[in-house]
């Protein structure tokens, strides 16, 4: 046991502890001799609440509901009304681990497919079993509002960082010079405001990239506004100025793991989960070392927003799970290497052959996962590419508990349109298979889930065109005939026709995209498209389409 003694204001303390690791003589202290750590939520002495975020003796800089920064005094708080999340070293439950594969509770995908567009455009939204969008430019517009939602969010969630530990300090300089009076912030809108403001457009507008920023003195200020037109610029104010800078940094961190998870910014953010998170069984083996420093470097200046973010990023994405309902999500991950370098390693070794086996699978603090198979596939290659023959890829997949998602597309960071899961990793034991490609695993979906004779012709279509042939049953129920042409012959790789009508996993029913498709005049596609209509079923509304075209021509069908 040892017994430890302090003073406050002339009252002396004594504490005795059987476990020395678990006091800290300098942690500080309110008046009553209380722990008040920093990231600790505090109620003030005549009401209010606010986050603790630095101390000095007896004085505490605390950040209140509306973003201030203030240092009061330790007798000025009333009471602590929540401490913040356990770090390393503190008693923390182990995670849970790995079902390799899909186990029987697994989530509903159709679930996380609604929450994860919702109340985004619908001409603008990815099917998980598609691959690509019906309209980019919208999808984009969705990606781009998701992720503003993410850091607005995120940002409220970090707002007690000091701004020392968020800032540049040219920005600090310039919020300190506005809040003294000693300069006024104007800024005018460059033509991407406009732009960018277009319900159509692929992106939204930047409070920061799409302005032009001047700092001015307060009289040349006054001079202007009496000697020209002041109506395009627009005065912003210290607040305004701090917030967009500082969800322009949150929004960095979370850009940053779409460009690179293993640029600078990311590993800081890894290294800080495998610390919160008591992340032993993982590797940083393969991350180039002057990277790793760079990350320390980052963490050096920034680690108190660092640690904010990723425990705001792992509690919004529980509290997103929460309100889904989700408890499990099955997650998938392509891995891919050249063989020729001898990189691959012991536990996808390529003699283990096509078939799935289980292997314990090492990972770093965080990995990427997908909820869609292809999107798995699509990171492994595709035959024909000119590497395949070099490579040597496979596809991991199980079901993790919803404790184990760190990150999603609508929670923080994570790509929307490869249904990114970001999963806190470790040593765990998946399921591995040998890597399909990312076409003839969609043709593999196209057969298994074809039900009208339309979509078993898209499948043939595909199949022949991307030649695959090797893949169509050789029995379809329902079909007069496998991939072979009227006269008898076999259907070889060619040209697609017009009545191959796939785009982007959608059965497509007007002619105009038709005619994209087969790179042909309206005109002759129609007419090609009613030669072909006693052979193929093409969509009544489709050939209803081409008569009126041909019928406006003036001419019939040959």
């Amino acid at each position: 046991m040892a017994v430890y003694q302090w003073s406050r204001f002339g009252v002396q303390y004594w504490a005795a502890a059987l476990d020395v690791k678990g006091f800290d003589p300098d942690q500080p202290r309110g008046w009553h001799g209380r722990w008040i750590k920093v990231g600790s939520v505090v109620r003030l002495q005549g009401g209010g609440r606010a986050t603790v975020v630095g101390n000095s003796g007896d004085w505490y800089r605390v950040r209140h509901t509306n973003g201030h920064v203030t240092t009061i005094h330790s007798r000025q708080i009333a009471a602590v009304v929540s401490v913040p999340a356990q770090r390393r070293g503190e008693d923390r439950k182990p995670l849970a681990g790995v079902q390799p594969g899909r186990a029987a509770n697994a989530a509903d995908l159709a679930v996380l497919d609604e929450r994860l567009w919702g109340d985004l455009d619908p001409a603008g939204r990815l099917k998980v079993t598609e691959l690509g969008a019906k309209d980019h430019d919208l999808f984009m517009r969705n990606r781009a509002l998701a992720k503003q939602q993410i850091a607005e969010d995120l940002t409220r969630r970090t707002a007690h960082v000091g701004d020392e530990h968020v800032l540049d300090e040219t920005v600090r300089s310039a919020l300190a010079r506005i809040e003294s009076g000693e300069a006024i912030m104007v800024r005018s809108p460059t033509p991407y405001v406009e732009k960018h403001a277009q319900p159509d457009s692929p992106d939204l507008p930047n409070d920061l990239a799409d302005w032009e920023y001047q700092e001015v003195l307060p009289e040349e200020f006054e001079q202007a506004r009496q000697s020209m037109d002041m109506s395009g610029f627009e005065v912003i104010d210290a607040e305004r100025y701090r917030s967009f800078h500082r969800r322009n940094a949150v929004g960095s961190l979370v850009a940053a793991w779409a460009q690179n998870s293993a640029s600078p910014r990311s590993l800081a953010v890894q290294l800080v989960a495998r610390d919160m998170f008591g992340l032993e069984r993982t590797t940083l083996d393969d991350v180039n070392d002057y990277r790793l420093e760079m990350a320390k470097d980052i963490l050096e200046r920034q680690r108190p927003f660092v640690e904010a973010f990723v425990r705001a990023q792992y509690e919004a994405t529980q509290q997103w799970l929460r309100d889904a309902g989700v408890t499990h999500v099955h997650v998938l991950r392509g891995m891919v290497w050249d063989v020729r370098d001898g990189g691959v390693p012991a536990w996808a070794r390529p003699e283990r052959g096509p078939d799935a086996y289980e292997e314990d699978v090492p990972l770093r603090p965080l990995s990427s996962f997908t909820l869609s198979p292809f999107t798995a596939q699509d990171f492994v290659g595709e035959e024909g590419d000119p590497d395949w023959r070099h490579e040597h890829g496979v596809v991991i997949d199980g079901t993790i508990p919803a404790e184990r998602v760190f990150a999603l597309p609508r929670s923080g960071i994570g790509c929307l349109n490869e249904w990114e899961a970001v999963v806190l990793g470790g040593t765990d034991r998946w399921r591995v298979a040998a890597r399909t490609g990312k076409y003839r695993f969609y043709l593999m979906h196209l057969i298994a889930t074809a039900s009208t004779p339309y979509e078993k012709v898209v499948a043939i279509e595909f199949a022949r065109n991307m030649g695959m042939m090797d893949l169509l049953p050789d029995v379809w129920p329902g079909m007069q005939q496998k991939a072979f042409a009227v006269e008898g012959a076999p259907m070889v790789a060619r040209q697609k026709r017009t009545w191959d009508v796939w785009l982007g996993g959608h059965l497509v029913t007007d002619l105009a995209t038709c005619a994209k498709i087969a790179g042909m005049s309206e005109e002759d596609t129609a007419r090609d498209l009613l030669a072909q209509e006693r052979r193929v079923e093409v969509p009544a509304e489709l050939l209803e389409e081409c008569r009126r075209v041909v019928d406006a021509l003036g001419t019939t069908p040959a």
